[in-house]
């Protein structure tokens, strides 16, 4: 292996190690959480919009070196060459993932986990439980997702819950009172009560 192939491995692996290791984080400590209007709007429109404008400018920028810059273009000529116009498609396509990724684990999936494990702001609120379902396969079988309606603002909400799976069943369409921590984007249940 080369110094450049070694260098562009050790670059892809730090671009792409910090997310992958939130996402891991979050799903194997898995809290139960509620998002409120804030996580909404950073992930379904602030994230998305923020992710279009840093993907042109990096593309604007790399098109202006490429035109520019001699080596540049002979080196991106050389990795179109080498691993063909098919692969080599795949990163314009995974650069705008990758910023999505970056900006929705750094701010979402950390407040998450750090309110999950450090936060002392106790919340609680009465919601109904709407469907007590099945997890996927891939979890474990106490697992069940459960649906619940928040009776403030009439929103649904799904989340995984792995105690209390047959009692659950017995109160669908019951209210429960949702006990926990509050975070800055949502809050995480740690216990139910009925």
């Amino acid at each position: 292996m080369t110094f450049k192939q070694l260098f562009n491995s050790a670059l892809l692996l730090i671009a792409t190690a910090p997310p992958l290791a939130l996402l891991t984080w979050d799903e194997q400590a898995d809290p139960a959480f509620i998002p409120n209007g804030i996580y909404d709007t950073l992930t379904f429109t602030l994230f998305p919009i923020m992710t279009i404008v840093l993907s042109v400018v990096l593309f604007r920028h790399l098109y202006k070196k490429y035109n520019s810059n001699f080596e540049f273009k002979h080196t991106v000529k050389d990795y179109i060459d080498v691993h063909g116009k098919f692969r080599s498609a795949f990163i314009p396509l995974f650069l705008p993932i990758l910023i999505y990724l970056w900006l929705w684990t750094s701010v979402c999936i950390s407040a998450k986990l750090l309110a999950n494990k450090y936060s002392d702001n106790i919340w609680q609120q009465e919601y109904q439980l709407l469907e007590v379902g099945t997890c996927p396969t891939d979890y474990e079988y106490s697992c069940s997702k459960l649906t619940v309606l928040d009776l403030k603002s009439y929103r649904k909400h799904s989340f995984r819950w792995y105690l209390d799976k047959s009692k659950l069943v017995s109160l669908q369409n019951n209210n429960v009172n949702l006990v926990g921590v509050t975070s800055p984007l949502g809050n995480i249940v740690q216990e139910i009560q009925w």
